[in-house]
């Protein structure tokens, strides 16, 4: 019986892109759309301009960065647009990280490279997202508890694997793909609320590609560097309440278990159940904000670690704070883009009720969402005693399990998009987004290409 790495390697390279289930391929469709919404929003950032400054750009290059700002190489363009799909805090969520703004940027620089088909591209989408669900699943204890991103560490490998889909690298080199990226994995919580957090996502979807180009090429790695006692998946758990023998679950495709959760707030996710109690609450709280003495905020431990700025001065740092994301939504009705700026977060109403709010921790754990509580809620006391309690928020509006609607998903992709597109071309990266199941990347080029002369 093979162990993990080879497993996972087999079945990365046996992966028919006709085998893929219909709703696999339409989730990994709506991630995709979601991804270049948040990029779009996200691809002026000054962290972007940073990512941007470092790679080659050059008209030979197979894949475009930023959507249509230029071209370079496959790994240099998955690290400038992995920044710009994570830059904003606003891309999807699932396997305790984000994977489309590891995979997406990803698939979409390597199948340009390669010349893949839409099919395949979504395929390889998969076959990273079944590798990183695999990993995650192994371990008895938080990886956020522990200190380390998921998204940054397992993002790594599950880029090597869709990178090895694309490249058509055989079992044996996907397995040295897989087992040079264990060792390029990377990536802290302490670095959350910094430029860093999104440069790590670049850094897993770069690195991951390189782990495949440097398999393709011949690069060795041991066979079973992910489950070895001292490989990967050991090293991340200090406590050894991981699972090392065995090969990959091949019961069921756990991209139809566990899915894509699109966000409705650019914060922490962590903090979405809590924001959508407060606009649930605001109706009856509207007029008497001014009489809140204390807002309670029931949320997971491990929420409450992860939301670790509890007096922010700046959108960066706000992005991780439970206490402004419930008091912009009670004062606004809303959590959007326009409430993510330096001066909403130092806005005197939104300061006043922050420093009300207060995080009680609950050690219980969701069975489906270990990484939350079983539920969230909010207890808001007035000055006269009076207390006012939110229903207990099980699951955030957004969640796989309570997805947003197409026209939801459209209106957030043309709200994101508008901040750096005009009106035409946000219609037209639309449309080409819609055929990229049967088109694949040629038809993100097509709109790209006729702005070629204005770079």
């Amino acid at each position: 019986m093979p162990g993990l790495t080879a497993s996972l390697a087999e079945f990365v390279a046996a992966l028919d892109p006709a085998r893929v289930p219909e709703e696999a391929a339409r989730i990994v469709q709506r991630g995709l759309v979601d991804c270049f919404g948040v990029l779009f929003a996200g691809r002026d950032e000054p962290v972007v301009r940073l990512a941007r400054s470092l790679v080659a750009e050059t008209d030979a290059g197979p894949a475009w960065i930023l959507g249509d700002r230029a071209r370079c190489s496959a790994p240099d363009a998955a690290l400038v647009d992995a920044v710009a799909a994570h830059g904003l805090d606003y891309d999807d969520t699932g396997l305790d990280g984000h994977p489309s703004a590891v995979l997406v940027p990803v698939v979409v620089a390597q199948s340009a490279l390669v010349g893949a088909g839409g099919a395949e591209s979504i395929a390889a989408y998969i076959a990273g997202y079944e590798t990183w669900a695999e990993l995650v699943s192994r371990d008895e204890d938080s990886h956020h508890a522990k200190g380390w991103h998921p998204t940054a560490v397992f993002g790594t490998v599950a880029a090597a694997a869709a990178g090895a889909a694309l490249a058509q690298l055989d079992a044996s080199r996907a397995a040295h793909a897989l087992g040079i990226a264990a060792s390029m994995a990377a990536g802290v919580v302490s670095n959350f609320g910094s430029m860093t957090k999104p440069l790590q996502v670049g850094f897993a979807a770069r690195n991951g590609l390189v782990a495949t180009e440097l398999a393709r090429r011949g690069a060795t790695a041991s066979i079973d560097a992910l489950e070895h006692p001292r490989g990967l998946l050991a090293a991340l758990s200090p406590r050894g309440r991981v699972r090392l023998d065995g090969p990959m679950r091949s019961d069921a495709w756990r991209i139809l278990e566990t899915g894509l959760s699109i966000k409705r707030y650019p914060v922490c996710y962590a903090a979405h159940r809590a924001v959508d109690a407060a606009l649930a609450m605001r109706q009856s709280l509207l007029a008497r904000l001014a009489d809140v003495e204390r807002i309670d905020v029931d949320i997971g431990v491990v929420q409450a670690s992860m939301l670790r700025s509890h007096s922010p001065t700046n959108a960066a740092d706000a992005k991780f704070s439970v206490e402004f994301s419930v008091a912009a939504a009670l004062v606004f009705g809303r959590l959007g883009l326009a409430e993510l700026t330096d001066a909403v977060v130092n806005e005197p109403r939104v300061r006043d009720l922050s420093a009300r709010v207060r995080v009680r921790p609950i050690d219980e754990r969701d069975r489906v969402d270990p990484l939350f509580a079983p539920f969230d809620r909010l207890r808001v006391t007035l000055r006269d005693g009076s207390v006012l309690a939110s229903a207990p928020v099980r699951r955030a509006k957004g969640h796989a399990t309570l997805p947003l609607s197409d026209e939801d998903l459209r209106q957030k992709f043309f709200d994101c998009a508008r901040r750096s597109l005009d009106g035409d071309r946000v219609e037209q990266w639309w449309e080409a987004l819609a055929r990229f199941p049967s088109a694949g990347v040629s038809a993100l080029h097509a709109i790209a290409e006729p702005d070629a002369a204005r770079l």
